[in-house]
């Protein structure tokens, strides 16, 4: 009996060990805060392609497997684009600065950026593609390895789903790698913060707010963050280090919090960022932050871009670059993958199931709204162009009638385009109604994925926007 305790002890300690460890693994903490260190735009340089005056932002939208696919096609048709700029030859590829992006499109933003051109070498559609993930994951949690580590409280399935991500498709990177390539594009990869409601990209200002590096934090976390979609996918932890890293807020902030009766947005924004960092005695302590599937806030990845139109609070924002001249065309190429799934409820009188109605309250308000926030996008250009020939206007009449022009000087004025690709483009309705029914998941058969790279590649080079920029730029 004695014997059999002696050989069982080796395997006790074991699941002694996995489950004590059955646990999120923390996030670095940041010693103190230095606003000129880290992941940032501003950090990063210019390629040998890449200038100020052309600036290029790529968002790409969730949908699993389907949404990847369809911006891995923008992808290749960029980089098959060439292009004159300043009477040097290119591709478009290379203008790039910024790429937003939010779950399924999480994926080939993350991977583009880290390993540039290699994207196009097979390993990304092999590895995960026209790769069941699904079926990958799937085994991952039937071990029972997983088992004792899911039995901890703070360790949910993305926590499995990380380690797969992080061995088997990015190669063990973490954002330190984008900080030493240290050239564009800047990545930025949304999640939704649980509690707030609001953005929560992956860069160090956000890291900022919980004093925490995102230098070693694995680029697989912030895309399976991205990712995780409520109900199939668990939210990811993150430690709250605030107050540990002498952490000082941005002018702004103070401002907007004060703003609240002239600009609500901004107020709601300001006080979003406080919560992490400065409570009121009625408010709760955030020791740790939930956060899920980007697409709960915003399903195309603009929303970061359009405040950086609008303000300049965000560290990255296009507003001071404009205001100090140095773009001359802005082009933002949105790649929404959304879908509109015919259903079968409607056949009968039946009162439809609840995961049915958790499912479309969480996707068709947030599909119609994706392209509110592309109108409001345009419209906010629009409105500066506006301001920029209103402006003019009253500069020559003011000239011929007192000789002298407008105090300040006149409005910078930049050209835009606004390519937004998208299913419902797609001309031929059997077609659209094809691509439109697509499921959303990490499993798609391997036809299937080339359909949509080559819809994604024939959609951008037939909008018009994008025909009229290479009209100018060729």
């Amino acid at each position: 009996m004695n014997k059999k305790i002696v050989h069982l002890f080796p395997v006790v300690s074991l699941l002694f060990v996995l489950t004590s460890c059955a646990s999120f693994p923390p996030n670095p903490a940041l010693c103190r805060y230095d606003p000129a260190g880290g992941y940032r735009f501003d950090n990063l340089k210019l390629g040998a392609d890449n200038s100020d005056s052309l600036f290029v932002i790529l968002a790409f939208s969730g949908g699993g497997t389907r949404a990847a696919s369809f911006s891995y096609g923008v992808l290749e048709a960029l980089r098959d684009t060439e292009i004159v700029w300043k009477g040097k030859r290119k591709r478009l590829l290379d203008e790039v600065d910024i790429i937003s992006s939010v779950s399924g499109g999480s994926f080939t933003a993350a991977y583009f950026a880290l390993y540039r051109d290699r994207i196009f070498e097979g390993a990304f559609e092999r590895d995960f593609l026209k790769k069941d993930i699904e079926k990958a994951l799937l085994l991952r949690l039937l071990s029972p390895v997983s088992w004792f580590k899911l039995a901890g409280r703070s360790y949910g399935r993305s926590d499995l789903a990380v380690e797969y991500y992080h061995s088997h498709l990015f190669g063990g990177l973490t954002f330190r790698k984008l900080i030493d390539d240290g050239t564009r594009p800047f990545l930025m990869i949304n999640a939704t913060d649980m509690s707030t409601g609001g953005q929560f990209p992956f860069i160090q200002d956000q890291f900022d707010l919980i004093c925490s590096d995102l230098a070693d934090l694995p680029v697989a976390r912030g895309v399976a963050a991205s990712s995780a979609f409520p109900g199939l996918l668990t939210p990811l932890t993150f430690k709250n280090y605030a107050g540990g890293c002498e952490y000082q807020e941005p002018r702004w902030v103070g401002f907007g919090v004060n703003d609240r009766d002239i600009a609500p947005e901004r107020a709601n924004r300001a006080e979003d960022r406080r919560s992490y960092y400065k409570r009121q005695e009625w408010e709760a302590e955030r020791r740790f932050i939930h956060i899920i599937d980007g697409g709960v806030a915003d399903n195309l990845g603009l929303r970061s871009i359009l405040s950086a139109l609008e303000t300049s609070d965000p560290a990255y924002s296009i507003q001071r670059r404009v205001n100090r001249q140095s773009i001359e065309k802005l082009v933002i190429i949105v790649v929404n993958a959304a879908t509109d799934p015919q259903s079968e409820r409607d056949l009968n009188p039946s009162v439809p199931s609840l995961v049915n109605v958790l499912t479309t309250a969480a996707t068709i308000p947030l599909d119609n709204y994706s392209f509110d926030t592309v109108s409001r996008v345009a419209g906010v250009v629009r409105e500066y162009d506006q301001s920029v020939q209103i402006r003019e206007r009253c500069r020559k009449i003011l000239e011929e009638a007192t000789g002298t022009g407008l105090q300040g000087g006149g409005l910078y004025a930049f050209d835009l385009y606004l390519t937004h690709v998208a299913f419902d483009y797609i001309s031929d309705p059997k077609e659209r109604f094809d691509f439109k029914n697509l499921p959303t998941s990490f499993s798609l058969p391997p036809e299937t994925v080339d359909s949509l790279k080559d819809m994604g590649r024939a959609l951008l080079r037939n909008d018009g926007e994008f025909k009229r920029l290479l009209g100018e730029l060729r």
